[in-house]
């Protein structure tokens, strides 16, 4: 079986039929685009364990260590899968996963985030009310709740009711998520300038359509560019969220739940930058 054929068989019986999301397909072909480049689209039964260790540091030639360490995790699954199919004969299990990259986690007090909210929501030219008022909404809510841009994308109107809603995360997994009453009066103000019929919460000014998460993501650049905030993305106001909740000593695995991570270890990530007890034992013994 070539490289090419393994890969497809995997993204149809894995992926597709399972109804991962469209990110999990494109990491698996771009994955496959990488793999297929190094070893030419070969029998995939060439690939020894001694190859994966070479392909991957021909990888951290050009990409960071975390997006090598993706690629070679969707090699080793498909090679997995073979195994099992009796299409290989490599003993998976040495195939070791390079260790995850300690990431600095850029994230915003409560007040910086207070601050970002005014710059997105004040005047300036070629913003109306109704982008000011949207893209208030649209930090309030993110910071409020957690979600990831792709979910806020895909909500409605009608999806929060009594300052709650659900959203489908990346596992395909419903989660509840809530807002504060700040939130909903802001959404309700944003919502009282549209007179469209678009089921979408939130559109662009532009196409009238359901915002998408590029539109987005140019609200946060826009904002930067005329402040002096440096980076900050959607997924900069997610870190915000769990880093706010550690601050107030919330448990770690309501954290989880909250921001729809399936392993803990995702969300311990954080406990490297907010540590409130640790804090507070140094204060006490200091002061």
């Amino acid at each position: 079986m070539l490289i090419s054929e393994a890969f497809i068989n995997y993204r149809e019986v894995e992926i597709i039929a399972r109804g991962l999301s469209p990110k999990t397909l494109e990491s698996y072909v771009y994955a496959e685009k990488l793999v297929t480049e190094y070893f030419s689209d070969t029998d995939i039964k060439n690939i020894a364990t001694l190859d994966v260790a070479k392909f991957y540091q021909y990888l951290c030639s050009f990409q960071r260590p975390d997006t090598a360490r993706g690629n070679i995790i969707c090699l080793r699954s498909v090679l997995k899968r073979c195994v099992r199919k009796g299409w290989h004969n490599l003993d998976v299990e040495d195939i070791k996963v390079p260790k995850r990259e300690k990431r600095i986690i850029n994230y915003l007090t409560e007040s910086e985030v207070d601050r970002f909210m005014s710059v997105v929501g004040e005047k300036c030219r070629g913003y109306s009310n109704f982008n000011r008022l949207r893209n208030i909404a649209i930090v309030s809510l993110l910071y409020d709740s957690g979600i990831r841009i792709s979910e806020l994308c895909s909500l409605n109107r009608n999806s929060i009711k009594d300052r709650q809603f659900i959203v489908i995360g990346k596992s395909k997994n419903p989660r509840v998520c809530f807002i504060t009453e700040k939130t909903e009066q802001r959404i309700k103000d944003y919502l009282d300038l549209r007179d469209d019929n678009d089921r979408a919460l939130f559109i662009a000014n532009q196409t009238g359509k359901r915002i998408t998460s590029d539109n987005v993501r140019k609200v946060f650049q826009n904002a930067c560019s005329r402040s002096d905030f440096i980076n900050i993305h959607p997924h900069t106001i997610r870190h915000s969220f769990a880093t706010r909740l550690l601050d107030k000593e919330v448990d770690i695995r309501y954290i989880a739940e909250l921001m729809g991570h399936e392993s803990l270890d995702t969300t311990k990530m954080y406990t490297h930058f907010s540590n409130p007890k640790l804090k507070k034992i140094y204060e006490n013994a200091l002061s």
